[in-house]
């Protein structure tokens, strides 16, 4: 059931008011066609589901009288009358996403519908616990404020960290600059600090689900999400779900390269690297990302370097995954991420004068930070929005 998913994931002693407005699988089910735009009426939520008219009528209904649906302008297609729109209620819920990286942390505020209403950053000097609550608090603050949102509204919140999992609980091993958040329960550190249910992932997982509900997965349901930043990383959706893999750790395909390979992956803090070699100071990957000149030096270099073992992961995932896309993200500038789609090549033996079909090189269609909006996302998803349906 839904409700048990969410309730699993929720710290014990912490559980949202909202949460105990348990929303069933059909009302998920209901609530996901309308968010996707593939559903504007009863009538078309009655044709592609299982669920009668009557069933359908109820379930809208009962989520309209609880404040997630309302009927809008009337539908008509030539003299028929379609009844009323269906569409979500955008104030009705109000989520937060973080990203923790080893340079920065940011947020995002998302409402009901997936709508991203506000963004911020701010830099990491030292990456202790104290340093990143304390930032935690400042944004949280300022997003609400800013967008007018009362704490109260605040349904749940999500939390990206950078880091493979161990396969104990939600417990993360991320990189040296972290070590405060090293093999903990950072859920945990979190909903106490908020008093709300937090949700926790690694970076790629959660942009993978920002880019489900935000980006790409408007029109693939199944995609491989290569995360770009200080390393390499990203996760793997299948059928709009989130594929973890037997110990959370789906998508980690750097590990595909050698480990005689480790340095020529394709990073971005290489780039920066290479960059800086050609005369460019920059001191960290917020001021590669901010003030990011595709005519820099350096650049055909790293390219150079990172283009066979690129072109190594992208065959990989796709001969092993067979997905629709491989969407370019993380905190990739959307030039380069466009710049590698024209000159990769994913291997392909021709037989019979026939190829394989590959999958689309995209860009990531999230405008901000990725992991941010997708740990924003995950409150919604867990709770509201289901795959299923025909």
């Amino acid at each position: 059931m839904a409700s048990e998913l969410y309730e699993s994931l929720i710290p014990t002693g912490f559980l949202h008011p909202e949460a105990g407005r348990v929303v069933s699988e059909n009302e998920r089910q209901i609530l996901n066609l309308v968010r996707l735009g593939r559903a504007e009426s009863r009538a078309d939520l009655t044709r592609m589901t299982d669920l009668t008219a009557q069933s359908v009528s109820r379930i809208v209904e009962s989520l309209c009288d609880r404040g997630y649906l309302e009927m809008g302008e009337r539908l008509s297609k030539g003299r028929g009358n379609l009844g009323s729109r269906v569409r979500l209620v955008p104030t009705s819920v109000y989520v937060i996403g973080f990203s923790i990286m080893t340079d920065a942390v940011s947020a995002a505020l998302m409402d009901f519908e997936g709508k991203v209403l506000g963004q911020t950053r701010r830099p990491l000097e030292r990456g202790t616990w104290t340093e990143i609550s304390g930032h935690l608090e400042l944004m949280f603050s300022q997003l609400i404020t800013e967008n007018g949102v009362s704490r109260e509204r605040v349904f749940g919140l999500g939390v990206g960290v950078t880091g493979y999992f161990i396969g104990e609980k939600y417990r993360l091993n991320p990189p040296a600059p972290l070590e405060d958040l090293a093999l903990i329960d950072i859920d945990q550190l979190v909903a106490d600090q908020f008093s709300l249910p937090a949700f926790v992932d690694n970076d790629g997982n959660m942009a993978a689900t920002g880019e489900s509900l935000a980006g790409v997965g408007k029109r693939f349901d199944t995609f491989a999400y290569l995360y770009f930043s200080k390393g390499i990383g990203g996760s793997v959706v299948l059928g709009e779900k989130l594929f973890r893999g037997a110990f959370g750790n789906a998508g980690e395909f750097a590990g595909i390269l050698s480990p005689e390979h480790h340095d020529q992956r394709p990073t971005l803090e290489l780039l920066r690297n290479c960059i800086e070699s050609k005369g460019i100071p920059l001191k960290d990957l917020n001021q590669l990302i901010d003030q990011f000149d595709p005519g820099w030096p350096g650049i055909d270099d790293w390219l150079i370097l990172i283009k066979p073992h690129l072109q190594q992961i992208l065959s990989a995932i796709s001969s092993v995954l067979d997905p629709q896309a491989i969407v370019l993200g993380g905190r990739i500038p959307p030039s380069l991420a466009q710049r590698l789609i024209e000159e990769i090549q994913i291997y392909n033996v021709v037989r019979r004068g026939r190829a394989r079909p590959l999958p689309q090189l995209v860009p990531s269609e999230v405008q901000g930070d990725a992991t941010a909006i997708g740990a924003a996302a995950t409150p919604l998803k867990a709770h509201f929005f289901s795959s299923s349906g025909r």
